[in-house]
């Protein structure tokens, strides 16, 4: 395997600039050599951010099987070339296995609807929130009652502009106390969900956790 297995030219990346706490940047890949890669410049409000070698950053991102992140450094950055970076070799690469994932208390809306064995829709659509929520699947709370191993679409909202589509079946059903805030708890498995999809779960998390990490609560 090369140093930058498994990504691929034009794979969308996420870079992170060292000291540049602002925010992350969405970029991809342009040139993969042996020794060094060559990515899109990141933006900020229209403008290519300016990066002097040996600069350090950080570049995430997906196949099917895992997340890879690694450290590396700036050897170039050529404006005139539709604003391009090249950096060097990888340091400390991680990868993450997608079946470890990472789970995140958070309540979030959810619209839910029972479907059959050819996946069409049983009954009302109804509401709930979730207690957490990972790549493999959410804990919600609700006021239906539902029952071990039936079958739900559900839409999971995961800000104003964002949700995700999932099709699961229910894997876990508790009755709370009665002065609970939802008569019940419910674990729901993803069992068709687009990897797209997921990967839009994945990020929300890492998101969340880097905001945390930064407010000192986790």
């Amino acid at each position: 395997m090369g140093l930058f297995d498994p990504l691929k030219v034009n794979q969308p990346i996420e870079i992170e600039i060292s000291g540049d706490e602002l925010t992350h940047y969405r970029s991809k890949v342009e040139i993969i050599s042996p020794d060094k890669l060559v990515v899109m410049a990141p933006m900020r409000a229209g403008n290519f951010i300016p990066l002097r070698p040996k600069t350090v950053i950080k570049i995430t991102y997906t196949d099917n099987v895992a997340i890879y992140t690694f450290t590396s450094e700036v050897i170039s950055q050529n404006y005139a070339d539709a604003g391009t970076v090249i950096v060097g070799k990888p340091i400390d690469v991680r990868r993450i296995q997608r079946r470890n994932f990472v789970r995140l208390d958070k309540r979030l809306a959810v619209t839910l609807c029972r479907v059959d064995n050819k996946l069409s829709f049983i009954g009302e659509p109804f509401s709930a929130t979730t207690v957490d929520l990972s790549g493999g699947g959410i804990m919600f709370g609700c006021n239906n009652l539902l029952k071990n191993g039936e079958i739900l679409e559900a839409t999971i909202y995961l800000d104003e502009h964002t949700s995700v589509k999932a099709i699961g079946r229910i894997v876990r059903f508790i009755q709370n106390h009665p002065k609970a805030e939802d008569k019940y708890s419910v674990g729901f498995e993803f069992a068709i969900v687009e990897e797209m999809e997921r990967d839009k779960i994945i990020r929300f998390i890492f998101n969340q956790q880097r905001e945390l990490r930064k407010k000192c609560l986790l």
